[in-house]
């Protein structure tokens, strides 16, 4: 393991031009591995009444590892991961922070899940382990403003800041004093729409991505919340329901005082304590993102998303809930093996990128369809008794 003296850290995790050593990714591997597993130690079993969750988490990510680097190959014959972060606003896409942490974490899991069941060897496909890794490290140096590569790098600690000081100036100019109507709409209007979001995307969590705190320096701090639809046909699923949204990409902003406290997880997920932050909030507006930057609702439209997303909720859930299975489980396989589509989107090289699941993953639904056979090769990747990370070494090295 390669130790701080040898490692040249805030090229590491600031320089996009720099080339790490083999040993420089190996601790970036190490790292994110070690706090993946400590996040997912605790909730080694997922469930879901509609989708067998422990299944397409084994085939989607076994999927990734087929598919990821050639599809970043295609990206980068068009574009730099730098100049797709930029290329759109920062926050209100589905190119969120969470989309982005969970890239190379994915991944890499579909790397141990390969060679845990006999089909490669630690050895085997370093090229490709660094072209993702490559291009994960680069779009999140371009998208992060608090120069680290992993919330639990950031000062404070388990945060995360990917807004500018000139965004996060007009959002707060945007603000509204808190009330108890408005603390009941927001509380209606979130419940909705994580609902929904986590439906879309077969009961996981990569529609909601939570960024800060961003710290005012008056005792205060905003929290961003993102909740990012299905906007632009990528999952079929949802055809004929999306449609009947007026709105797809939207951001909850909160003011909150330096008592609430705010802890954001490797991939993007926030806790607060107290877990009813609203109670104490101080100022807040929900923004949407219609390709033209973020827009504030007022309070009439707010209440007319949270009526729509319910009525299209209802519609979802009986439409998937009359799908079969195996069908069900084909969409989730999709859902977590589709984190390029927006990026892919971005760069203009959507249609030329096959997004069908791999035969050999299609095929091994019968294999894995055993919630406790997924269970039992999950929890060998996930929470590993013999090392603190998820994952093993690049090239094989000890």
């Amino acid at each position: 393991m390669t130790t701080a003296a040898s490692t040249d850290t805030h090229a590491l995790y600031t320089d996009p031009g720099y080339e790490p050593t083999l040993e420089e990714w190996n601790l970036l591997v190490h790292k994110g591995g070690a706090a993946y597993k400590s996040e997912l130690s605790a909730r080694t079993v997922f469930e879901s009444e509609l989708f067998g969750m422990n299944t397409y988490i084994v085939m989607s990510m076994m999927e990734d590892y087929l598919r990821v680097p050639d599809r970043i190959r295609t990206i980068l014959a068009h574009t730099t991961a730098t100049d797709l972060v930029r290329s759109q606003p920062t926050i209100g896409t589905k190119k969120s922070f969470i989309n982005l942490a969970a890239m190379p974490l994915h991944y890499l899991t579909g790397r141990e899940l390969y060679v845990d069941l006999g089909e490669t060897s630690l050895e085997d496909g370093l090229e490709d382990q660094l072209t993702v890794l490559r291009f994960w490290r680069e779009a999140t140096i371009a998208t992060r403003r608090d120069g680290v590569l992993f919330n639990m790098d950031a000062d404070p600690a388990d945060s995360c800041r990917v807004v500018d000081d000139a965004q996060l100036g007009a959002i707060r100019d945007q603000l509204l004093p808190a009330d108890d109507a408005m603390r009941t709409s927001l509380r209606k209007l979130g419940a909705r729409l994580t609902a929904y979001a986590f439906l879309e995307n077969c009961d996981a969590r990569t529609a909601v991505c939570d960024t800060g705190p961003y710290h005012l320096g008056d005792g205060t701090f905003l929290a961003l919340r993102e909740l990012c639809l299905d906007k632009y046909g990528e999952f079929p699923w949802l055809d004929g329901i999306r449609e009947d949204l007026a709105h797809h990409q939207f951001v909850l902003a909160f003011r909150l005082p330096d008592t609430v406290k705010m802890e954001n997880n490797v991939w993007g997920t926030a806790w607060f304590q107290p877990s009813d932050y609203l109670g104490d909030l101080i100022e807040a507006r929900v923004f949407v993102n219609d390709d033209e930057g973020l827009r504030p609702l007022g309070a009439d439209e707010i209440d007319d998303v949270t009526s729509t997303i319910r009525k299209a909720h209802r519609r979802l859930y009986q439409r998937l809930a009359e799908t079969e299975a195996e069908e069900r489980n084909l969409y989730a396989t999709q859902m977590y093996a589709w984190k390029l589509k927006s990026w892919a989107r971005m760069a203009g090289c959507y249609d030329e990128i096959d997004w069908s699941v791999s035969p050999s993953v299609v095929e091994s639904y019968d294999r894995f369809k055993d919630s406790d056979v997924a269970l039992g090769l999950i929890g060998g990747v996930f929470v590993p008794q013999d090392r603190d990370g998820c994952f093993r070494p690049l090239g094989g090295q000890a």
